[in-house]
């Protein structure tokens, strides 16, 4: 029987010979025998929990009675032992265990190596052991072992990972497959949806061209006939003052020198006939109107010119003063029966945007204001005031109206598409939903409104000077 043996058997019969009938133990008795022994020694339960312990343990432990008795066992081991990856019961449940090498953390934090030998006490109910600090060969085999199962639980963990990796890779390309079929079914269903934005956005400018067409025929024919009436006044009075300019003429060619006299006798008889005081007095007159006509016409003509580039997609920098007021040149027809607009423009830098599309933001904003003042059944002319300033750094844009406001259980719905009051051919609940779209996601800024029931609404807009 090897030395170890020997050692825990002694000590094993000593327990024994100390425990009475009754299956108890003398505590003081058995602390006292076991520090007889040069090894060290605990009594471990079944179940690890350390019962007693002697000197030479508690010195190899570098801990006091209380850290080590009721406590586990594996408390004792160092993280990476053995002993934690397979623990208590595979270890040390044989009858005998010699030289088990065990890293024991102490409470510096250093890892001490100590050979463990253990042996069941005759009763079963125990497990005895003793406990040496390890030498050089037992510690290197001890990391050799260590070494070992860690090399070993690695390998495991490539198995696995391999074996997850094989899967995740034969799920990846079932996902892939997938993936193509619906990026192919998405290619479809965009260039439907991009078809399907463009025929809207199409139908959002007839919309437009709808509105205004009658209003912007009637501003261009009122000043077309005046001037048309005054062509023909003067030509009228031009074929009258025909034979006066013949005379006159005649009488002043070298020839006619001694005709003067009948000349002048027939200017004379003409004046009750041409009416000079009145083509005097007309004539101006009928060329200035026809001037103002044709300017009148003009802005018409060069604000119309606005509205034709929606489609432009670069933007420039533009002049949101004359925006406003190309839109109000517009738009004249559709509120100067319901209301007088007030201009307040500020000092504007140049803004970088699309022209085109704000015109059309406007447009629906001053058109809606003509509605609401319209809705309010005033007896009197209404109020639009358009104002532009500088704020923050952003061009900020206020359209005001004194019409009947927007009511509070539709003002969260008022830039839903599609969604409108007002009665079918009058509006398709695409203008503010227009707004946001143009204001908001192409040019950055942002769109808010002010409103109360029966006093009128400001829609704002704020444009960045140079949108990112």
């Amino acid at each position: 029987m090897r030395t170890d043996e020997i050692r825990i058997s002694g000590i094993t019969g000593m327990l024994t010979s100390l425990a009475p009938a009754s299956g108890g133990w003398e505590e003081r008795k058995v602390s006292v025998a076991l520090d007889d022994f040069p090894d060290g020694v605990m009594v471990v339960s079944l179940d690890g929990r350390i019962q007693s312990v002697n000197n030479v343990a508690l010195r190899i432990a570098e801990r006091g009675p209380r850290d080590l008795i009721g406590h586990s066992f594996e408390s004792l081991v160092s993280d990476e032992d053995m002993l934690r990856i397979i623990g208590f019961q595979a270890m040390f449940a044989e009858q005998i265990s010699l030289d088990n090498n065990v890293i024991f953390l102490m409470p510096s934090g250093d890892r001490r190596p100590v050979i463990v030998s253990s042996v069941r006490t005759h009763d079963g109910e125990r497990i005895v052991m003793t406990l040496r600090a390890a030498g050089i060969m037992q510690t290197e085999l001890a990391a050799t072992s260590r070494w070992a199962a860690a090399e070993q639980e690695r390998a495991m963990e490539l198995a696995r990972a391999r074996d997850a990796l094989t899967a995740k890779h034969a799920a990846m390309e079932a996902a892939q497959t997938e993936l193509r079929a619906a990026y192919a079914t998405l290619q479809g269903e965009t260039a439907t949806r991009e078809r399907l934005e463009g025929e809207l956005e199409l139908a959002r400018r007839l919309e437009s061209i709808g509105q205004l067409a009658a209003g912007v025929a009637h501003e261009i024919n009122t000043p077309m006939q005046y001037i048309g009436d005054n062509v023909s006044f003067l030509s009228t009075t031009f074929q009258r003052l025909l034979p006066v300019l013949e005379t006159l003429r005649g009488a002043l060619a070298e020839s006619a020198a001694s005709e003067w006299s009948s000349a002048r006798s027939q200017l004379i008889a003409s004046q009750a006939k041409v009416k000079w005081g009145f083509i005097l007095e007309q004539v101006p007159r009928s060329l200035s109107e026809s001037r103002d006509g044709i300017a009148h016409v003009s802005r018409i003509v060069q604000a119309l010119k606005a509205f034709a580039y929606q489609d432009q997609e670069e933007k420039v920098h533009a002049d949101i003063n004359r925006t406003l007021q190309d839109t109000l040149t517009v738009a004249q027809n559709e509120y100067k029966t319901v209301a007088v607009v007030e201009t307040d423009f500020g000092s504007l830098p140049p803004v970088r945007c699309l022209p085109g599309r704000l015109n059309q933001v406007f447009l629906n904003l001053v058109v809606n204001a003509a509605h609401a003042i319209a809705d309010a059944k005033r007896p009197s002319l209404g109020a639009i005031r358009v104002q532009s300033r500088v704020v923050d750094q952003v061009v900020e844009v206020r359209i005001s109206d004194d019409g009947c406001g927007i009511p509070v259980a539709i003002q969260h719905r008022v830039y839903e598409q599609f969604f409108t009051t007002k009665e079918v051919g009058r509006g398709s609940g695409q203008g503010l939903s227009l707004v946001r779209r143009v204001v908001v996601e192409q040019h950055g800024g942002t769109v808010s409104f002010e409103t109360a029931e029966g006093v009128g609404t400001t829609f704002i807009v704020r444009l960045p000077i140079e949108p990112e």
